[in-house]
């Protein structure tokens, strides 16, 4: 059903005023707070249809109604107004990450605590997946016979070391070989589509490349594979702090998909994908441990590369229009954080 005007100004109504109150809302306070001039009687009749369409719902046996994840969306999609970050608000968070200096992992710990704080939420920041970064070098060291460490650099300045087992007979001077193989013929490509050429080279490589070429690539898919990604969380504490949540059980669910981690990086990977801030209703995924919450999510990048999401993740009726242009503009500045740093470590000139 394609709401009316009439219903549209209902609807908006309960919701902003769930989202200030957390309260179920009333026909009377509908009746006084829309610009439609309606009787609570009317209000009833416009809000029965609602709920019958599935965009609010009665709590229980309240007399009021909350909008439903239905509802939400059509207001955070056609009405929301965003409250413009204060300049001194603006300041605050560049200045914040770039004092932490160049460690990505100190910036991007710091940006989650800052976030939490203002917001008075949870937030998370996802690192980078090392699969979408270009890579700048890769060494190999002996570390015993049979046994090595591979040394990868990436854009950023981000190292991701791996130990990898070999053969014996592989030596030092093999090793220096292999690394220059590879650094001559992949630097500057993403790990991801380094991976797919090894792979398709390793099917196609000839006889006399065996020592070399094929060891070579070997071992760098072995490099390649990504690591675990971390997943900074600040402000769990938040949960039992003016939160109207009462089932206990939804709040361990919660911090176990908090602990755990698949789940969420699976969500916010869909961030990341379509290069846009999104707001998740946990509703819409039908997700048990988000039924009660939304996520804000945006992603950051480096060169046209998004490879991280910053979020918040809040209850339903949290102040949306404060947190997403902090949500936002954090993301944007540490992309600008990896940019610089990139342009520092990479000079003018592409790899």
């Amino acid at each position: 059903m394609e709401l009316n005007e009439r219903q549209t100004d209902v609807l908006l109504t309960i919701v902003k005023n769930y989202i200030l109150t957390g309260q179920p809302v009333g026909s009377r306070t509908v009746s006084r707070d829309s610009s439609l001039r309606l009787s609570p009687a009317s209000i009833r009749n416009i809000m029965a249809d609602l709920s019958d369409e599935g965009y609010i719902e009665q709590p229980h046996t309240s007399a009021g109604r909350i909008p439903t994840a239905k509802g939400l969306r059509i207001y955070l999609d056609s009405n929301l107004e965003m409250e413009p970050l204060s300049s001194e608000i603006q300041e605050k968070i560049k200045s914040t990450l770039i004092s932490v200096g160049p460690d990505l992992s100190q910036t991007l710990s710091q940006a989650c605590k800052m976030l939490s704080a203002f917001s008075s939420q949870i937030s998370l920041v996802i690192t980078p997946s090392h699969q979408l970064i270009r890579w700048q070098q890769i060494d190999f060291v002996l570390l015993r016979p049979g046994l090595i460490m591979s040394i990868l650099i990436m854009d950023g300045g981000i190292i991701q070391n791996k130990v990898i087992s070999v053969e014996k007979e592989i030596t030092a001077d093999d090793l220096i070989k292999f690394s220059n193989y590879l650094n001559e013929h992949f630097q500057g490509k993403t790990l991801l589509h380094v991976r797919a050429s090894i792979i398709a080279q390793m099917k196609n490589a000839r006889r006399q490349f065996e020592n070399l070429y094929e060891n070579a690539l070997k071992l760098a898919k072995e490099s390649f594979e990504d690591t675990n990604r971390q997943v900074y969380v600040e402000g769990t504490h938040y949960l039992f702090q003016g939160n109207d949540l009462s089932d206990i059980n939804k709040m361990r669910e919660l911090f176990r998909m908090l602990e755990e981690k698949s789940k969420l990086l699976k969500l916010l990977d869909k961030t990341i994908e379509t290069k846009n801030l999104n707001i998740i209703l946990g509703q819409e995924q039908k997700m048990d441990e988000l039924s009660d919450f939304s996520v804000i999510s945006s992603p950051y990048s480096l060169r046209d590369d998004n490879i991280g999401a910053v979020s918040i993740i809040g209850p339903i009726r949290m102040n949306y229009s404060k947190i997403i242009p902090a949500v936002d503009l954090t993301a944007k500045v540490l992309s600008q954080f990896l940019h610089e740093i990139y342009e520092e470590d990479s000079g003018s000139g592409d790899l």
